[in-house]
């Protein structure tokens, strides 16, 4: 469990998911220099050029253009420069987020790649922050979000590598948590395996990432109904600052879900009322909640 999951199971050219037009329509032979670009994380950028490294049989070095030492013109001509006239061509030079070098940063890079013994890829979330001058010496490729459907199979692959007991709808729900960015559902599927209470863990999960949707409330209406867990359900609505709309998220869940009996759905539709008739009179939000909760348990 020491190393990090989404580096220990880094793929290779042929395991990179959700990026096929890519690999149909720009990938060949001919070795290259790449700029790698997505308006979001967790895409495969960075898996790519390490994989594409390993595919050509290159030393890659890898470096990340955001941080105050990495940006400016002088790493450029102090640092990439002399190892770029090394003498040694089957060497990949990545720069990480390449979208925040500085202009002048930017200005020298171009000199370097047009000389360079060795190929650069450079990441970027916003190409208008490239220089055209880098553009123009680059091969541009557009990374994809990746669906739902992709990040669950890959999942599915890394818990089966790690033998973690786990249903394929609790990948959907990590997937959704993170939706698009695979490297952070890998993360988030690790601190799954090492949880004690992983229904439990995943409406955390789920609620720290964002507001609430159908599918935490469905997590929520398990977590009462099957757990009979009060404190925990208390707990997850007192975090929301809008206690009122989630409870009005929760009973849209119960009315649609195909699983919850005639029953439940009552016992929804009453406590649901209640709140909703003690928000208007003005009862402390505390008190709303805890009593919403006390109604599904």
């Amino acid at each position: 469990m020491s190393k990090v999951w989404a580096l220990k199971h880094r793929p290779n050219l042929h395991e990179i998911i959700g990026q096929d037009h890519i690999f149909d329509n720009a990938m060949d032979s001919n070795k290259q220099h790449y700029i790698l670009y997505s308006s979001g994380a967790g895409t495969g950028k960075t898996s790519l050029a390490h994989a594409l490294a390993e595919e050509w049989g290159y030393v890659l070095h890898e470096y990340n253009a955001s941080s105050k030492k990495t940006r400016g013109i002088e790493f450029v001509e102090e640092e990439l420069l002399p190892m770029s006239r090394n003498g040694r061509y089957t060497q990949v030079f990545l720069l990480d987020e390449a979208d925040q070098l500085t202009a002048a940063a930017q200005s020298a890079l171009k000199g370097v790649i047009e000389n360079a013994q060795g190929y650069f890829i450079l990441t970027c979330n916003d190409l208008s922050k490239i220089s055209a001058y880098l553009k123009s010496r680059c091969r541009i490729l557009e990374f994809l979000p990746i669906t739902i459907e992709d990040m669950v199979d890959r999942l599915e692959v890394i818990s089966g590598r790690e033998g973690v007991e786990v249903r394929r709808s609790q990948l959907e729900i990590i997937a959704k948590i993170h939706k698009g960015d695979l490297r952070a559902a890998i993360n988030l599927l690790q601190a799954f395996a090492q949880s004690e209470n992983k229904d439990k863990f995943l409406i955390d999960a789920g609620v720290r990432v964002g507001g609430w949707d159908n599918w935490k409330g469905k997590e929520f209406l398990t977590l009462c109904f099957r757990d009979k867990d009060f404190e925990g359900g208390y707990k997850q609505l007192l975090k929301e600052t809008k206690p009122r709309q989630v409870i009005k998220t929760i009973f849209d869940t119960a009315m649609s879900s195909e699983t919850a009996t005639p029953a439940q759905k009552m016992i929804v539709v009453k406590a649901t009322i209640n709140a909703e008739r003690d928000f208007v009179s003005g009862v402390e939000s505390k008190a709303i909640v805890g009593n919403f909760v006390r109604e599904l348990c």
